[in-house]
């Protein structure tokens, strides 16, 4: 089957089928796939990590977009201290390796699409990191999240720049600061503050920041 960046190469995006599908196939890979499953444990060392953790206090109630193996699942329960995680992914897959590694760390999962996650609770803060060039739509996956979030929220969002190569063929976008803040911008009503460290562009999008002027 195609990859998301051969679907989109051939003049359309693909379809919520399509992209789900093709993130199971990236979690329960075969040899011919030239992939290999995902087991990244993030460290808590790692600048993307220390971003998450320096936005969140104990008792914070935390979304995390996109679980993958729950490398950062596991520091986002950790730092709340009694507080809420939830943890989204498209992939069952996924979720279920997320409840393997966390163990007993309590956290609530759920197969779901960002750009149409529902729930009643609201959020402090909401982790999105390498998420933006992956979807059809970013800023309808940016409206949806923006509405989750308490009025005093947080996004906090990485995408990879220019010069990380798209291995996997799940690019749909190729975003650099200028359309970080624009997209951001457009669908949140609020500039975020961006900026560039190593190969990510960062940003960070507060509920009660500086309206957004084109």
């Amino acid at each position: 089957m195609p990859t998301l960046a051969e679907i989109r190469k051939s003049g359309r995006m693909p379809t919520a089928e399509e992209y789900a599908d093709f993130y199971e196939r990236q979690a329960n890979p075969r040899p011919h796939d030239g992939w290999f499953a995902s087991n990244q444990h993030i460290d808590r060392g790692f600048a993307r990590t220390r971003f998450a953790l320096e936005h969140i206090r104990p008792g914070d109630s935390v979304l995390e977009v996109g679980t993958q193996s729950g490398g950062m699942t596991r520091h986002l329960i950790e730092a709340v201290e009694g507080g809420h995680v939830t943890g989204i992914d498209v992939a069952p897959t996924y979720i279920q390796r997320t409840r393997e590694y966390l163990g007993g760390l309590k956290a609530e999962l759920i197969v779901a699409d960002a750009c149409a996650f529902n729930t009643r609770r609201r959020y402090n803060v909401i982790v999105c990191m390498e998420v933006m060039e992956h979807v059809p739509d970013p800023r309808q996956l940016l409206r949806n999240l923006w509405r989750l979030l308490k009025k005093d929220g947080v996004i906090l969002v990485t995408v990879p720049d220019e010069t990380v190569p798209d291995t996997e063929g799940e690019h749909l976008h190729h975003l650099d600061a200028g359309a970080v803040v624009q997209i951001i911008g457009e669908a949140t009503g609020i500039r975020p503050a961006v900026w560039h460290e190593h190969v990510w562009y960062y940003a960070l999008v507060e509920k009660d920041g500086t309206p957004y002027e084109p």
